[in-house]
């Protein structure tokens, strides 16, 4: 991969970056453009991996809204949560989610982030051990219980 590049989203990479996660992401359901207008808050946080004018991964986080006395029981003073981070199998343990993760911690690092939560799908093993090899804590289970 030597012609591996980590910019901001454009407005063109939209199709490649709704098949990207259409493709790869564990979600509930298809994602469409409407659902990218959430990145409009952050746009700085909107990244992508482009090798030869393809997108093989991206990654996208914001800013969270948290009560004061949260952040001080924390120790902190301004939130980040990485929503999602997808990588083309093809692409993947070649170094693209640590180049587009690392990226993204600099963004929130620059804009006075000292904390940066995610949540992590139990099936989506390789990204776990990603985000631990860069310093991620479990800190929470989320769970749900199917009520029929």
């Amino acid at each position: 991969m030597t012609n591996l590049q980590i910019r901001r989203f454009e407005k063109r990479d939209t199709d490649s970056i709704i098949r990207l996660a259409n493709d790869y992401a564990l979600f509930d359901g298809p994602i469409n453009e409407e659902d990218l207008k959430v990145t409009h808050a952050f746009p700085e946080g909107f990244i992508v991996a482009e090798e030869d004018a393809n997108i093989v991964g991206f990654a996208f986080g914001y800013f969270r809204d948290i009560p004061t006395t949260v952040l001080e029981t924390w120790g902190v003073s301004k939130v980040a949560t990485i929503e999602l981070l997808v990588v083309n199998p093809r692409y993947r343990k070649q170094g693209v989610g640590t180049l587009l993760l690392e990226s993204l911690i600099a963004i929130f690092k620059q804009s006075g982030t000292d904390m940066i939560g995610l949540t992590c799908p139990v099936k989506a093993e390789d990204a776990k051990q990603l985000y631990e090899k860069l310093g991620f804590e479990i800190s929470a289970y989320h769970m749900r219980k199917r009520l029929h």
